[in-house]
């Protein structure tokens, strides 16, 4: 199914029949399945390491569909170093996205939601704040711009935070100089710096790592306690 949106929101935005810039996309292709894998997410396991095993599984599957479809519709033009940096960071991410989708799930479903209903909600939530994350540039561009004569950074931060300004680095595409952003955002207009490749995966990955640790540690053994009470014995 997510193989299946995938083409169908591709070909809506002409990728198939349309020559694109090489990087532009490797940038449509990540955002659109980056986008769609949380409305498709499998849902938690039966322990955390199921679902931990889940998150990382699913997050793997979803860019390795990625870099298929950028080689079948990128043909030779699409180079395979750039195609796995690419894929690398979405993979990172996707995998801090599953992991909070899979904290609101599991907390709906403590709270009385059943699983089905918990995992939509939880999927949906996720991909909602994933799309006004990455559309940061176009409704926080005129806010920051308004406020940069007191708080210079704040044009660079509402840039540097969006998602989808990550996928960008990491395909090599100067997204503000893409048609469609040159003409709606008002940070193209304006002086600004995108995040270095080395900070985007080194954050990501270092949020990936913690999650990781903390996985772990929630798996301790418990030590057995010993029962000192003596048996009650009935008298007869």
């Amino acid at each position: 199914m997510l193989a299946l949106s995938m083409v169908f929101v591709l070909a809506a935005f002409g990728a198939i029949s349309e020559h694109w810039q090489p990087s532009a996309l490797r940038l449509l292709v990540t955002a659109v399945v980056g986008l769609l894998a949380p409305l498709f997410w499998p849902g938690s396991g039966a322990t955390t390491a199921r679902t931990a095993a889940r998150v990382v599984g699913w997050s793997a599957a979803a860019a390795a569909l990625v870099a298929a479809a950028l080689l079948a519709f990128g043909g030779p033009l699409q180079r395979v170093g750039p195609v796995i940096t690419a894929c690398a960071v979405l993979t990172l991410m996707l995998v801090l996205v599953h992991t909070l989708l899979a904290v609101l799930e599991l907390h709906w479903r403590r709270r009385s939601v059943d699983a089905q209903s918990a995992r939509e909600q939880a999927s949906r939530t996720a991909a909602l704040t994933l799309a006004l994350l990455g559309s940061l540039p176009l409704w926080g561009g005129p806010l920051a711009q308004r406020l940069a004569a007191d708080h210079d950074w704040l044009v660079d931060a509402a840039l540097g935070i969006s998602p989808l300004t990550h996928l960008a680095v990491a395909s090599g595409n100067d997204l503000l100089r893409n048609p469609w952003f040159y003409q709606h955002s008002n940070l193209a207009s304006l002086q600004v710096s995108y995040p270095g490749l080395v900070w985007v995966a080194g954050a990501y990955g270092s949020i990936c790592a913690v999650l990781l640790i903390l996985t772990l540690a929630g798996r301790r053994p418990q030590v057995p306690t010993l029962n000192t009470t003596r048996p009650h014995h009935r008298k007869e």
